[in-house]
């Protein structure tokens, strides 16, 4: 049964007939993936947390996160339609849902000559732009997200909450724009979702109801033609705090610049990042850069190999600094299943607290610069994937 035929027969079950004809467009798609990982080592900085010996196990969502997606579109005439999306993710080794949230993206909007514009849960700009660049897509043990959440003691917002977003139409050819505001990045506005980032008590006393909310804003350039890539992108974040306890708000400046090349028997890519606070206060928690360049080569129909170089400062203190090789191959069985391997080697100065992880995104996705379960020095894991 096609994906367009059980999509129907799902709306069939659901809804009326009426209702069945306008959904039979719907999209399913979805992915599982399943491996074994290992990692260990001294560090050499802060993220062991006084443990030792090496930690083995088979993990799910390692080279990319299980998911359940559906996806649609409407026909509204004159060129406009209705679009929407719905992903959530899943463990595939255990029966939670997976990262602690059922729900990945969901949004709705519309797209038609003037571009496009959708409201919802959607995918994070910083987060997203470091995975279109870093050849290991945000995932597995060589991802270079990781180490860029932990030096900027932000994390990775890998979801935005509250979000709404509009993409500009090409202005020229590969040439495109992207703008989007969220209320509060991490949970409702008015709900003092965030209480503590770095050690900083952000939410206050709760007398204010904006504190704890974390409003961001985002502008960005993003130029895809034939063999080159290059992306520009400026955010702006703010974390509420209230007067009656913390003082002033908190203000984070995001500068993010990406760029490829095909040369059609390997693929170069670059990135670099600036992310640094406002004031005094919001420096005390984030001032930092880092980069990575990356490499893949297609050297056969169904073999590619990856390597990256990460380099991650932290300019808060004194010997925080981290860096990482990594290197891995893929093995396509065909379009939709691959076998993958991959092997990463972590540099700490004394004070930093980079680790191994299979992922870039912290537990809450954002604002946790120990939420990503960092571990280890070195580290290698190997899989298989299958999307549909």
């Amino acid at each position: 049964m096609s994906k367009k035929l059980l999509a129907a027969a799902i709306a069939a079950a659901l809804a009326p007939a009426a209702v069945m004809a306008e959904a039979s467009n719907v999209t399913i798609y979805g992915r599982i993936d399943y491996g074994f990982m290992s990692r260990g080592g001294d560090n050499g900085g802060n993220a062991q947390a006084g443990q030792k010996g090496r930690q083995n196990g088979l993990e799910d969502g390692i080279a990319g996160s299980n998911r359940l997606g559906f996806k649609g579109s409407e026909d509204l005439g004159n060129g406009l339609k209705a679009i929407f999306e719905f992903e959530f993710g899943f463990a595939g080794d255990t029966g939670s849902s997976f990262g602690g949230t059922s729900n990945r993206h969901s949004w709705v909007g519309l797209t038609g000559n003037f571009g496009t514009v959708l409201g919802g849960r959607v995918d994070g700009g910083r987060y997203s732009f470091v995975g279109q660049y870093d050849p290991f897509k945000n995932q597995t043990v060589a991802n270079a997200g990781s180490l860029f959440g932990v030096t900027s003691h932000l994390g990775q917002a890998d979801r935005a909450d509250n979000a709404i977003v509009y993409i500009t139409p090409e202005v020229a050819p590969g040439l495109k724009f992207l703008a989007a505001y969220t209320t509060s990045l991490i949970g409702e506005d008015g709900s003092n979702p965030l209480t503590n980032l770095n050690g900083i008590n952000a939410a206050g006393d709760g007398s204010d109801v904006e504190s704890g909310d974390t409003p961001l804003w985002l502008i960005a350039a993003m130029y895809n033609n034939g063999p080159i890539s290059f992306t520009l992108d400026y955010e702006n974040l703010q974390v509420k705090r209230s007067l009656a306890n913390g003082g002033s708000d908190l203000e984070f400046d995001l500068w993010v610049v990406g760029a490829s090349y095909d040369f059609g028997v390997a693929k170069l890519s670059a990135y670099y990042e600036n992310v640094e606070g406002d004031d005094t206060a919001s420096k005390a928690i984030s001032e930092s850069d880092g980069w990575l360049i990356g490499l893949s080569a297609p050297v056969t129909s169904n073999i590619t190999l990856k390597a990256s170089y990460v380099k991650a400062n932290d300019d808060t203190g004194a010997n925080r600094d981290c860096s990482k090789w990594g290197f891995g191959g893929e093995y396509a069985f065909s379009k939709r299943t691959t076998a993958y391997a991959t092997y990463a080697k972590l540099d700490n100065d004394s004070a930093a607290n980079c680790g191994i992880s299979k992922s870039a995104a912290g537990n809450n996705g954002t604002a946790s610069a120990t939420g990503n379960a960092g571990y280890g020095d070195s580290g290698f894991n190997i899989g298989i994937a299958h999307t549909f």
